[in-house]
């Protein structure tokens, strides 16, 4: 990650748990303040529905969660580069959209 890096997660309780804060500090990771239920910053949600559309595309769906696991991993193997590559360089306009709407609405 580097010393640069700055973790992000969601303020879900399990990210906010005294053991996982604990190992942050322990290892000197940097945490960006982050509003609460805000996945509008987070891009692994567009990600996740990139995704899905791919998986529910295929015909026929998946039979089992074998099957269903199978076609997740063809999928996510499948996704192009560009996807990645958009989705991380919109994270400044993602925080500037959050800090200017004060943590409320963003088109993402």
């Amino acid at each position: 990650m580097g010393p640069q890096a700055v973790y992000q997660d969601d303020n879900a309780r399990p990210h906010r748990a005294r053991v996982v804060n604990d190992f942050l500090q322990q290892s000197g990771v940097n945490r960006m303040e982050w509003p609460a239920c805000s996945p509008d910053l987070n891009p692994i949600e567009n990600l996740w529905d990139e995704l899905d559309r791919k998986v529910r595309s295929n015909l026929p769906p998946p039979r089992d969660v074998r099957h269903l696991y199978q076609m997740l991993q063809a999928e996510w193997q499948a996704l192009p580069q560009r996807i990645f590559t958009t989705l991380v360089n919109s994270m400044k306009t993602r925080c500037v959209e959050c800090h200017n709407s004060q943590g409320g609405y963003t088109h993402y």
